[in-house]
């Protein structure tokens, strides 16, 4: 069985993002993060874990590098940096660029990557940015590029500039994209069949220069950010158990999390890998899943009954 990641034009890409895993408000350790909320108008004080993961961007397996959780009091970006020094030394060349959410949009952590060799995709927004305002006024005299995408229905018009230099403390010129996408839908409303159009806006920045990457590919590797919400923390948290707390200790959440991921990719590999196309027809992955766990019946340790349970 062997493994072969996707690239983007040549290039790696991994994407970082936080997650909350879950809270209580009964149940805490000296590694919870707290709030107070207010229920039927009193103060309550909730208890929670985040963490931030790493997560190879691509199409077909979903595979997570690692996971740092949160300390208390402290941000997302923190850990991230954390999570992100372990990660390249670790595995210094499963990709060679980071793609983040609006969140990661600062001087540090762009910087952070580049010492270490490794270009930066941060989603662009909001107009206090001098470098979204640049790049505004520039595009407004620009006309569009265009392309089409008939498989998903959609029309894509994007502005395209690099060497900007208005974001201030980052060590290189950036990048900036804009997309207008839009997307025709063919939806039933009131008992007819309708056609109907969505529009969007996107703006990336990165250290990535034109030579280096085209709009197209760009623009696939910032939308691929979205492969750890929908293929990692959604498809986890519903199917697979991730924002449940089997145990509340620091280091035990740490390793049931990672122990979570390790299983999650090697049933894909399995699955995807492993398994002929024929076997695959209609077997999901998680039927393929509650199969391994049937068969598992029967299989326990002599004397697991006597074990004690997690608190």
């Amino acid at each position: 069985m062997s493994l072969t990641f996707p690239c983007i034009e040549g290039r790696y890409v991994a994407a970082v993002d936080g997650h909350e895993f879950f809270s209580s408000r009964k149940r805490c350790c000296p590694q919870c993060q707290t709030r107070t909320l207010t229920i039927e108008g009193q103060p309550v004080t909730e208890s929670y874990h985040q963490g931030v993961v790493c997560h190879l961007v691509g199409e077909d397996l979903a595979l997570a590098l690692d996971v740092e959780l949160f300390r208390p009091g402290e941000g997302e970006r923190t850990a991230a940096l954390r999570l992100l020094k372990r990660v390249f030394a670790a595995y210094p060349r499963f990709f060679d660029v980071v793609v983040a959410d609006a969140l990661y949009f600062d001087a540090p952590f762009i910087n952070f990557c580049i010492d270490r060799n490794k270009h930066v995709i941060v989603t662009a927004k909001g107009d206090h940015r001098l470098l979204v305002q640049d790049a505004k006024g520039l595009f407004a005299h620009q006309p569009p590029g265009r392309w089409v995408d008939e498989k998903d229905r959609r029309t894509v018009h994007f502005w395209d500039e690099e060497g900007f230099t208005s974001c201030e403390g980052v060590k290189r010129p950036l990048r900036v994209m804009r997309t207008e996408e839009t997307v025709r839908r063919r939806e039933r409303i009131a008992g007819r069949w309708e056609e109907t159009e969505a529009t969007t806006t996107w703006s990336w920045a990165t250290t990535l220069s034109k030579r280096q990457m085209s709009p197209r590919g760009l623009w696939r590797s910032g939308h691929g950010r979205w492969d750890i919400e929908n293929d990692c923390f959604n498809t986890l948290a519903a199917h697979w158990g991730l924002d449940h707390c089997f145990k509340h200790e620091p280091t035990a959440i740490g390793d049931l999390l990672l122990t979570s991921l390790i299983a999650y990719a090697l049933l894909q590999a399995f699955y995807l890998r492993n398994l002929k196309p024929a076997a695959r027809t209609g077997l999901t992955l998680i039927g393929l899943a509650r199969e391994l766990d049937r068969g598992l019946v029967g299989c326990r340790a002599p004397g697991a009954e006597s074990l004690a349970r997690a608190p």
